[in-house]
Parts: structure tokens; sequence; C-alpha cells
């Protein structure tokens, strides 16, 4: 049976996809630097948990409250990402 186009390209995106959970309430401990919001302190943020560019785990977060956002790595210092780090060169 021939081999329809994109089906390599799905197949290489489900292996390397990361898990699913809940996008409202956290599950384990919460990484470096997500904790509060960096600009206004609010605890209420929105987390996700995805993969970059460069294949590294991270969560974007967003602050509902001061539509503040921001990228970290998930084995990082707390730092947030810069935007090439995210969405890779170019």
């Amino acid at each position: 049976m021939a081999r329809r186009k994109g089906d390599a390209a799905r197949a290489r995106a489900a292996a390397a996809a990361e898990p699913l959970g809940s996008m409202s309430q956290a599950t384990g401990p919460l990484p470096l630097g997500t904790e509060v919001c960096l600009r206004c302190g609010s605890d209420r943020l929105t987390r996700i948990r995805m993969g970059l560019t460069d294949g590294r785990p991270a969560y974007f977060v967003s602050c509902p409250a001061c539509e503040q956002t921001n990228w970290f790595a998930l084995e990082g210092d707390g730092t947030p990402l810069s935007k090439d780090e995210v969405t890779g060169p170019g």
C-alpha cells in the first residue's frame, strides 16, 4: 500500500509531541520563573507546556491580569527565553 504525502511528517510530530495535560490545573511542581507573574505578581496564570522548535520542552505563561507573556525552558533557571530561542533563527 502506498504511503500518502505527509504520513511521515505526522508520524514524526506524534512521536515528538509533548504529553497532554490540563490547562486549568498544574500537575507537579512549577518550573522556575512560572510561579507568579514577573510584571504584577499574580499567581493566577495560564501555563501551557509545549515543545520549542529545537525540541526542548518549555512553558508558555500568560497573565490575564496584566497580559504579560513569557516562555520558560522546563529545565531552565527561571529566566524568560528570548524570542529567538522560542521561534528559532530567521
